[in-house]
């Protein structure tokens, strides 16, 4: 049984790890390309943290924006913060 946790927990880190793997050369290659006056990575750190912050905005909302999109009221929880 502890082998299947392991296997779990690998297939569970490259899933994750994946769209880096597929994303950071092309984004790599853009950035050796920029010729931006703030130079050839400030933009690309830029635009990364406020699309990092745009989905950890709309993660913590999720439900509130499932909600507002159709789900069903039963399905609707309210966090009480406990």
């Amino acid at each position: 049984m502890v082998a299947a946790g392991v296997q779990f927990g690998w297939a569970l880190q490259l899933s994750l790890l994946t769209p880096y793997i597929q994303v950071l050369p092309c984004v790599r290659i853009w950035s050796d390309k920029c010729s931006s006056k703030y130079g050839r990575r400030r933009p690309f750190i830029l635009a990364g943290s406020l699309m990092i912050s745009v989905a950890v905005t709309i993660i913590g909302f999720s439900a509130d924006i499932g909600y507002l999109l159709g789900d069903a009221d039963e399905d609707h929880r309210n966090f009480k913060g406990t």
